[in-house]
């Protein structure tokens, strides 16, 4: 009788609360998906759901996207929508690659056009899986654009401020592109009939440039196009940089590698200035000739490469760089992609490969991208520029040269241990 009163030790305690939480965890697992809903839709708070679960747990993660994320008075509706899923023959729920995409459709629920009962699944692939069921749900007429689909497997929804799930309800009940409220640019109807027409996979900004260069006639433009920084981001002269293209465009046999280093130099005399010259906002390229800007951009190329006008203060310029692992083939060390954290080391890059990479120092110390060189054996080989978004997005050899297969078998291998992506334009 008497240890029946007796206290229990702290270890006893922490070991008793540990053996019921893993009875807790052992329950949960047992759990249907409709009966792992049902708990996350009768918590109200994280607070009560922690109390209940495993705070690490995949089911914690699935409260933050599918119930927190929905107000409050749209909880019911996503509930629904969630169990009617969990009768399907998918892994949408248990893949977290979807787990935005899932709370984003749950959420927008009733705006759906059909009911999600009525979707059968018929392919096997998730992601697959994923676009049938955004269509059957908010595509009522069949012909919102694969680019706008895709970004829900992305789960990349919000491109250049546009919301693309809400842009895809909006074309999905029939209504036009260019009458979407909060785009960043004012759309013609042929500008959107040509958006409606860019390659699965596009952001809203490569959806765009593909309709700009190609009611022009300047397709093939693309790709050095969305090389350059203005190519990547919409500002206010976009005519004007369309305006570029035009003139490399017009011009007969022209070399489309020279496009990112002209355009690199004119950047440079409208907001830097040129040695000693003040900044041009204006320059135009009224009265010029393709071969004037192509030996402009050569001297000032070599001006880049033989600075020395600041001694060693301008050389030993330095940044933090981004939070990208660098990457070493083995203990060989064949292969090396460092990124370059000093001015000196832009200028040896560019020098060595002959190209304008020295002109990214701005960029590089104001975080907007980061410069990475490939060493193969020894010898540098490419230039890359890496954005905060991890997307690879420029690929540069010598004298501007694309690539070779070896040389992406490399990189590929160094994008997947750096959780990197590569752009389609690299």
């Amino acid at each position: 009788m008497s240890n029946r009163k007796k206290r229990f030790s702290q270890q006893s305690w922490e070991t008793r609360q540990a053996l019921a939480a893993l009875a807790r965890h052992a329950d949960f697992y047992k759990q249907t998906a409709g009966q792992q809903i049902d708990l996350l839709f009768s918590c109200a708070t994280m607070q009560e759901l922690h109390r209940r679960i495993d705070p690490d747990s995949p089911l914690a993660l699935r409260y933050q996207h599918w119930v927190m994320s929905v107000p409050v008075d749209n909880r019911p509706l996503a509930r629904e929508a969630l169990l009617a899923l969990a009768t399907r023959r998918t892994e949408l729920l248990e893949r977290p690659e979807t787990l935005t995409a899932v709370g984003v459709l749950a959420r927008l629920y009733g705006h759906r056009q059909a009911e999600l009962t009525d979707w059968k699944p018929k392919s096997r692939n998730t992601f697959r899986q994923l676009v049938s069921l955004v269509r059957h749900l908010y595509d009522g007429y069949g012909d919102v654009p694969a680019w706008v689909l895709e970004a829900w497997v992305s789960g990349e929804l919000i491109s250049a401020g546009v919301d693309l799930a809400q842009l895809t309800i909006h074309l999905g009940q029939g209504q036009s592109l260019h009458s979407f409220p909060g785009l960043p640019v004012p759309l013609t109807r042929r500008l959107e009939h040509e958006m409606r027409q860019a390659p699965a996979g596009s952001s809203f900004v490569e959806a765009l440039r593909y309709a700009q260069l190609s009611v022009r006639g300047a397709l093939p433009w693309l790709r050095p196009v969305m090389q350059t920084a203005w190519g990547r981001e919409i500002g206010p002269d976009d005519s004007f940089w369309l305006g570029v293209v035009d003139f490399f465009a017009a011009t007969p046999m022209v070399d489309p590698r020279q496009f990112g280093p002209v355009c690199d130099w004119i950047h440079q005399k409208r907001t830097v200035g040129i040695g000693t010259e003040p900044p041009q906002p204006g320059f135009s390229l009224k009265g010029r000739s393709m071969e004037s800007l192509l030996a402009q951009t050569e001297r000032w190329h070599r001006g880049l490469a033989h600075n020395r006008r600041h001694g060693g203060e301008l050389l030993s310029t330095s940044w933090t760089g981004l939070p990208v692992s660098n990457f070493v083939s083995g203990a060989d060390q064949r292969v090396l992609i460092t990124q370059l954290l000093t001015y000196e080391e832009l200028v040896l890059e560019g020098r060595t490969l002959r190209h304008c990479v020295a002109s990214y120092l701005n960029s590089c110390q104001k975080g907007r991208c980061g410069i990475f060189t490939v060493l193969i054996d020894g010898v540098r080989t490419l230039t890359l520029e890496v954005l905060p978004n991890r997307s690879i997005v420029q690929v540069r050899g010598r004298f501007n040269r694309d690539m070779t297969s070896t040389e992406q078998l490399w990189l590929t291998r160094w994008a997947d241990q750096a959780q990197l992506s590569l752009s389609d334009y690299a």
